[in-house]
């Protein structure tokens, strides 16, 4: 042996030892620098037992990552829900935005001090729908408004009254009176909401003209893409006094509680975009910190489901989620004795939308109608307030009406731009119409079926569609054509 930097090495470490001749060593003799055959036997080895230790820190690695993960899940708090339907192909969880003022402190649109508000009430009733045959996703929009008997009473009212009383009460109205099955329960609260969006950077949304709510706060003062925090993102989803400037002039959303619908539908989309690109670690981290503390889920969710959840959306094309609402149709009744303004479904449509969330075998066949054609209303005309009556207009037959707003330049004739894949939609709108819109062709459309241009020509809309066309002809978006679709955000 000798030393090397103060090192004593073995022989057969020692490059200057003599080499060691084939066949065993004489007994007593000194040890040489081992042969190429030893070497490698031992590197072998030794590569082995480093693979196996690699291995072995990768298995305790994962193990550690999944037991933070138990023990993060298990901090979530979970409310006893009875009476939900077991698992099958498709899974069913109901999402609930509760508006309880419990933990808000920043935001004195909904924590007015002079003016507690008590309790929860819930205006955001969506159910998220996995296929997990068909691989395929989609969220249904339940109306606040909907006028439904109210499971445990001897009474109707609007559905999200029956919130009021605790998530038991609302899912079994939800599945007795709807007929639509609950797999899972899941619970957002203002902060979370607020935290969610913050913590993925905020999230950029399309306005076609400047829109405000003095109630909630809302304050987007320009047209195009504005970037959304959560305080303004919250006021965006829960505004129910939405004004937009029109002509000039502030108007009023007619849509009601429909429009925040679709609004609420477009901005879910856009943050599960976000959400669905986030790949830091720490974010991801931050995220779970979130729901820990700001969501509430059944006692029977367990960690596998949302991991199922998870693997299922990590690969999703957020744009491929359909955003759905279940149709309705107004009407006036009389509610603790005072006249009141609701909403009752819509028949046979509203039950192909329940037969569809339930996984219908087979799943009936998407029928093109007023209520499955999302329209964007843009005013060709300069005239004031013209937007916003038309919007009231489509409201008629039961269009869903996303946004509206102004044009670039004057129209003499209406004009219908449709998206990818939506004439037949299209054609369904225009036989609505009193007057003969042309239809344009334009792919760029975005989040919207068509944008309906309205021009000079506009006479009004009909309760029923006009006969089919034999053919009816289309052109094609120029390049350098006026601007009335929304630029990607």
């Amino acid at each position: 042996m000798k030393t090397d930097n103060n090192k004593w090495l073995p022989a057969w470490e020692d490059p200057d030892a003599p080499a060691r001749p084939a066949g065993p060593a004489p007994a007593g003799a000194p040890p040489g620098r081992p042969d190429t055959g030893g070497r490698s036997h031992r590197w072998r080895r030794w590569l082995l037992i480093g693979g196996i230790s690699l291995l072995c820190f990768l298995v305790l690695l994962t193990g550690a990552g999944y037991v933070y993960y138990r023990w993060r899940f298990a901090q979530i708090h979970k409310q006893n829900i009875a009476g939900l339907a077991p698992d099958s192909g498709t899974l069913n969880v109901l999402l609930v935005g509760s508006d309880s003022r419990a933990n808000i402190e920043d935001n004195s649109a909904f924590n007015d001090k002079s003016n507690p508000v008590t309790g929860q009430r819930s205006d955001t009733i969506m159910i998220l729908h996995v296929d997990t045959k068909q691989k395929k996703a989609a969220i249904l929009s339940i109306p606040r408004d909907l006028y439904v008997p109210i499971a445990g009473t001897a009474s109707s009212n609007r559905i999200n009254t029956a919130f009021d009383n605790g998530a038991q009460r609302l899912v079994d109205t939800i599945q007795q009176d709807l007929g639509i099955k609950i797999n899972h329960y899941v619970q957002v609260d203002f902060v979370g909401f607020q935290a969610i969006v913050n913590s993925v950077g905020g999230v950029d949304i399309y306005v076609p003209a400047p829109a405000r709510d003095k109630f909630s706060g809302l304050n987007v003062k320009t047209a195009g893409c504005a970037h959304l925090d959560g305080f303004q993102a919250l006021a965006w989803a829960r505004s129910r006094h939405f004004e937009e400037l029109e002509g000039g002039r502030w108007q009023s959303d007619p849509t009601g509680d429909l429009g925040r619908i679709q609004r609420q539908q477009d901005f879910i989309r856009r943050m599960l975009r976000k959400a669905l690109a986030t790949r830091n670690p720490i974010k991801v981290n931050e995220l779970i910190g979130i729901g820990i503390k700001n969501v509430q889920i059944d006692q029977h969710m367990s960690s596998s489901d949302i991991l199922r959840l998870a693997s299922r959306f990590h690969s999703l094309n957020a744009d491929t989620v359909d955003m759905l609402t279940l149709p309705t149709t107004p009407f006036t009744t009389r509610i603790g004795g005072l006249q009141a303004d609701v909403l009752r479904l819509k028949q046979p449509d509203a039950q192909s939308f329940i037969d569809r969330i339930n996984g219908a075998t087979p799943p009936p066949a998407p029928a093109v109608t007023p209520e499955s054609i999302r329209v964007r209303v843009l005013n060709g005309t300069g005239q004031t307030g013209l937007a916003a009556r038309v919007s009231i207009d489509l409201q008629g037959p039961g269009f869903s009406v996303a946004d509206r707003g102004d044009a670039t330049g004057r129209f003499s004739q209406s004009l219908i731009r449709y998206a990818a894949g939506s004439l037949d939609k299209a054609q369904l709108f225009q036989r609505y119409l009193q007057s003969n819109a042309r239809l344009v062709s334009d792919p760029s459309l975005r989040t919207v079926d068509v944008a309906f241009v309205v021009g000079a020509d506009y006479a009004g809309v009909r309760s029923q569609p006009a006969p089919a066309q034999a053919s009816q002809p289309t052109t094609t978006v120029p390049s350098n054509g006026p601007t009335t679709t929304i630029p990607p955000c």
